[in-house]
């Protein structure tokens, strides 16, 4: 991949992409990974419980009221998720048409009412789907989203284009943020050493300052 490649995307975001771009943020934040997969272990262990009463007691089992709650929890979860992206919507539409150029040094955004360039170290990972690429800042919750519709590429030949930069954007801002962390903790240890070895020249060398000789 030669220096000077870049992806172009144009694009009105559409409420069903937004729905997917929150459903990829909720599933793939940190904390989101780990709530799906609690939410995950929950509901295998109350489907076999259900399970087995239903099997022991028939249709009349009280469980069954359990299987009726579950179901309505979850399709007010799936409600959630779509009133939050129909919210996002409003705030979409009021920026207008997006144009969005993607290259080895981050994304510009331009729309009608707004302009932006953000830096790969901004971003901590991407995810794709069928509708969307969604990239995700590296926080817990992974609150900084941004999504990328592939109605908005030219052809499968700029989709690919972008999975790489993507990815190689990612990768090089990991570790250039990586290089970054060590050099600072390595100038932190450096102080202290040197902060350490003073003090102990300072013990080594004893009290100074005149001395008062006591006479036999």
């Amino acid at each position: 991949m030669t220096a000077d490649v870049s992806v172009q995307l144009t694009y009105t975001v559409t409420l069903r992409e937004i729905a997917d771009g929150v459903k990829l943020q909720i599933r793939h934040s940190p904390v989101g990974r780990w709530v799906f997969r609690v939410l995950r272990a929950v509901g295998i262990f109350l489907g076999l419980v259900i399970a087995i009463n239903v099997a022991a007691n028939g249709f009349d089992s009280p469980a069954l009221g359990l299987l009726r709650s579950i179901v309505t929890v979850v399709i007010i979860m799936i409600a959630i998720r779509w009133l939050m992206a129909l919210a996002l919507l409003g705030y979409a539409r009021h920026l207008g048409e997006h144009r969005v150029t993607v290259d080895q040094s981050g994304i510009s955004t331009v729309s009608n009412r707004h302009t932006n360039h953000t830096g790969w170290e901004f971003y901590g990972r991407s995810i794709e789907d069928r509708r969307v690429f969604v990239l995700l800042t590296p926080d817990i919750w992974g609150t900084g989203v941004l999504m990328l519709p592939k109605r908005g590429l030219s052809g499968p030949q700029d989709t690919e284009r972008l999975r790489e930069l993507l990815a190689a954007g990612l990768i090089d801002s990991t570790q250039t943020t990586r290089v970054r962390r060590r050099s600072q903790r390595a100038g932190q240890d450096g102080v202290a050493s040197g902060r350490s070895a003073e003090s102990s020249d300072r013990s080594e060398e004893g009290p100074r300052g005149p001395q008062m000789a006591s006479g036999a």
